[in-house]
């Protein structure tokens, strides 16, 4: 198995690793790690994000956290999956029906800020690379990636579900900003009353 083949692999079972964390954990040198994740990175098969402010400060190059995307595994799902939406347009079963079964989970508790800590990882173990901005009028969740794929140019009710699943688990009312297969990333607005700590923090 190749050094790249390692990576991703590990990537898979640990999504938001840094090069740190992997170099320790492969043991290949930080350098040798960023030099296959840049190749993984232009290939499409990995992404990166800046890390939180929650992250200890290093010496050195700013820490990113590193995830799979859609293409690194492919599962081949999508025709079975098109049957079952197909399904339950038949017999008009709304696809927003599926959010409790999605969710699998009770919704997070806490302060706002908790649970949106709470929903980007729900939301990042399903490929959608998710992060969130403070804006004035509230906190912004958006989704870097749609794990549908060309699925949602069939069924856009698909971004009605992802809408459905956010306000389940935050407890508030959210809507859509930006959403759409057209569209290079989906923003969704939380609805929720104007208050220092939802508008002043990220």
């Amino acid at each position: 198995m190749g050094t790249r083949e390692h990576i991703l692999r590990y990537l898979k079972r640990h999504p938001g690793s840094t090069v740190r964390e992997m170099a320790q954990s492969l043991g290949m040198t930080p350098a040798n790690v960023r030099h296959h994740l840049s190749y993984l990175e232009e290939q499409g098969l990995v992404m990166s994000q800046p890390t939180t402010e929650d992250t200890p400060p290093q010496r050195g190059r700013p820490a990113k956290r590193y995830y799979l995307t859609a293409k690194a595994f492919p599962v081949h799902l999508e025709p079975l999956t098109r049957a079952l939406l197909e399904h339950l347009r038949t017999l008009e079963i709304p696809i927003t029906a599926l959010c409790p079964f999605f969710c699998g989970q009770e919704p997070p508790t806490g302060p706002l800020r908790q649970r949106l800590k709470a929903v980007l990882t729900f939301f990042q173990e399903r490929a959608y690379h998710p992060r969130w901005e403070a804006h004035r009028e509230g906190p912004h969740i958006l989704f870097d990636q749609c794990p549908y794929g060309l699925l949602s140019q069939d069924f856009p009710e698909l971004c009605e579900m992802d809408k459905e699943v956010l306000s389940h688990l935050l407890g508030v009312p959210v809507e859509p900003v930006q959403v759409g297969p057209t569209q290079p990333i989906c923003i969704f607005a939380l609805q929720v009353p104007q208050s220092p700590s939802s508008t002043s923090q990220r």
